[in-house]
């Protein structure tokens, strides 16, 4: 672990959350940022797996194959549940904001 020194705005940071009302609760929540985005990278590190070029063809050919039998996703419903994820993660992140 290390000390680093971060120049916030706090005008802006409090603009974000107004409950952040100290440096005190300022650095709480850049720690917490900080510890989010550091665990929210390994997980990401843990799950990806290169695939054998074997696996991608064994891929394409049963999305042809879906594809073939009219089992593919229609592209404004996909599009749609993409945003509603989004918005989601939004309000996630707000509420995080605001329970520092």
């Amino acid at each position: 672990m290390c000390t680093v020194t971060l120049n916030i705005n706090e005008a802006e940071v409090r603009e974000l959350n107004p409950s952040l009302t100290d440096m005190a609760s300022i650095n709480r929540w850049a720690q917490r940022v900080m510890d989010d985005f550091i665990a929210s990278r390994r997980r990401s590190k843990e799950q990806l797996k290169p695939y054998t070029m074997e696996e991608i063809n064994a891929r394409i050919d049963q999305a042809e194959r879906e594809s073939a039998a009219g089992m593919g996703r229609d592209f404004d419903d996909f599009m749609r549940e993409l945003e509603e994820e989004f918005a989601e993660e939004d309000r996630r992140e707000l509420a995080m904001l605001e329970a520092v």
